[in-house]
């Protein structure tokens, strides 16, 4: 309600009440995007609600105000952003969008981005120093508005990018490591991947920034697809055979049961077994024998999410620990251990109606590791690599008995059984792998498959040659709407290419689901996705920690 009154003295507010930790910061940037949005339209359609006041009418109508109108639409986000950032000017601007009758469609995304900004940027400041804050937002404001009103001008962006190619040039090579993507020392070699050279950039601009400040956009678009297509929880008919279409929360092994007999040699051997107190290391030997199953397996979260949980176990000795970690009577996936060092994300997508499909991204996982060199230890291994030292604390803690340790030269140190980027996992865009055959075998897979459309498989593969001749791969995990393309965390993508790739997906889904739902598939409720979602968050912090 205090946003109608005043956004900056709502937004200092809020940043007081996290600051000494009476509210929480998604709950606060959330009200105050409601309150901040509500308030813009209300004035929009003030703006268009005065068209019906007859002196107010006439006074719209005339050479001169269609100038207006049609210079305020062709300049719509300088404006807005305009407004956001310059005191006074919001009323009235928003007032005569509503009044010219601004398309309300493009008002209301553009207004959604700059508030969501507006918001996130103050409420960052704020919380780190109230007294600062006033005089840096203001800095800030008024730097965007010179460079909006200059960047209109093909004179100004000429200069301004012939200035920032030289400044890159002069600044770049004195830049410290960390602000040139963390360059790797040496080539990544890996058995089945292509090599990655020395002095490529191993952590991506897109993963420094916060996951909540990263997608921001990405819930815009959503809301304004939602809006486009009549339904925020249409992608839950994105695939109709598995829970939620795979948005979240879904069960990992109805997903891979999901793939029919026919392609099942495609697929790691895979059962399930509810995790029962009472359940004896017979039991367990007995459930590994009738599944066909051998050791080692990996044991993973039949409800998991990036990896957490994911654990090799070498006998039923191990096995046995690993589920007295377990939370009781949930479901555990045991699954052959694929030991292909090769492991790929493919994206498949296919509109319902098509023949074949296509892979929408394809991207290989880089486990993270170290190489020996006959006189470190693991620890000083670790803080050495780029992208093993970013995630340093998670690997002291899972090898906390190994850091002493001094590898023999040339050997490599697997530092996690999962691939994700959670534990340091390196992706790179594999795009360019996609062949023809590769396409042809996932469309046969998909085949078999009831009510597939939109999703990922992670794969583990010998080759990248034999991958891209369909052959020698297996399926580990298959995901549904839920998946990301990954290829967007390859640290060369720029951030713009992130986002569109990003963008893509969404967009896509929305269009397969929209698809789905005139077939008859109806998208679940909020309330059941809010289901869905509270179980899996309410599963992940009790799941043993991975190997």
């Amino acid at each position: 309600m205090l946003t109608l009154l005043h956004e900056d003295v709502a937004i200092a507010a809020g940043a007081s009440l996290i600051s000494v930790g009476t509210l929480n910061i998604g709950l606060a940037a959330f009200a105050l995007l409601g309150g901040i949005v509500v308030g813009d339209l209300i004035i929009y359609f003030l703006g268009m609600l005065s068209l019906r006041v007859a002196w107010l009418q006439k006074r719209t109508e005339g050479p001169l105000l269609e100038r207006c109108r049609s210079g305020l639409q062709r300049n719509l986000l300088p404006a807005l952003v305009t407004c956001r950032l310059v005191p006074g000017v919001l009323f009235p601007t928003y007032f005569a969008c509503g009044a010219m009758k601004v398309p309300f469609v493009r008002f209301i995304i553009i207004t959604l981005v700059t508030a969501v900004l507006h918001v996130g940027l103050l409420l960052t400041l704020m919380t780190s120093s109230l007294e600062a804050a006033a005089f840096e937002m203001q800095a800030i404001g008024l730097v965007l508005v010179l460079c909006i009103v200059g960047l209109r001008t093909k004179t100004a962006r000429s200069v301004m990018a012939t200035a920032f190619a030289r400044l890159r040039r002069t600044v770049e090579p004195h830049l410290p490591d960390a602000l040139k993507g963390m360059p790797t020392p040496n080539a990544i070699v890996l058995p089945g991947l292509p090599v990655v050279p020395a002095g490529a950039p191993t952590i991506g601009l897109a993963e420094r920034i916060p996951p909540l400040l990263f997608y921001i956009p990405l819930v815009v678009q959503w809301f304004a697809l939602g809006i486009r297509h009549r339904s925020l929880t249409l992608p839950t008919a994105a695939n109709p055979s598995i829970e939620a279409g795979g948005l979240l929360g879904e069960s990992k092994i109805q997903c891979i049961d999901l793939i029919g007999p026919e392609a099942r040699r495609w697929v790691a051997r895979s059962a399930a077994l509810v995790n029962r107190p009472t359940l004896t290391e017979a039991d367990l030997e007995r459930a590994v024998s009738v599944a066909d199953l051998r050791f080692p397996l990996v044991a993973k979260p039949d409800i998991g999410w990036r990896g957490i949980g994911v654990r090799l176990v070498h006998d039923v000795a191990d096995l046995a620990g690993y589920l007295r970690g377990f939370p009781e009577d949930c479901r555990v996936i045991l699954q052959d251990y694929v030991p292909y060092a090769g492991e790929a994300g493919i994206f498949y997508v296919r509109l319902p109606g098509e023949r074949s499909g296509r892979i929408f991204s394809m991207t290989f996982r880089y486990f993270p590791h170290v190489v020996g060199d006959g006189r470190s230890t693991l620890r000083a291994l670790i803080a050495r690599d780029p992208r093993a030292g970013w995630k340093a604390d998670l690997h002291h803690e899972a090898l906390a008995d190994r850091l002493d340790e001094v590898p023999p030269p040339g050997e490599v140190v697997r530092l996690s059984l999962v691939g994700s980027s959670r534990v340091g996992g390196l992706y790179k865009d594999a795009r360019a792998h996609v062949t023809a055959t590769l396409v042809a075998r996932f469309d046969e897979i998909a085949d078999s498959m009831p009510d597939f459309h939109f999703g990922r498989f992670d794969v583990r593969f010998l080759s990248v040659e034999r991958l891209g001749m369909g052959e020698d791969f297996q399926i580990i995990e298959v995901n549904g709407a839920g998946a990301e393309a990954i290829h967007m965390w390859d640290p060369e993508f720029r951030l713009t290419d992130a986002y569109a790739a990003l963008f893509h997906q969404q967009a896509l889904m929305f269009e397969v689901a929209a698809a789905n739902r005139e077939r008859g598939f109806k998208p679940l409720t909020a309330m059941e996705l809010v289901r869905y979602q509270r179980r899996q968050q309410a599963l992940l912090p009790l799941y043993p920690a991975s190997n």
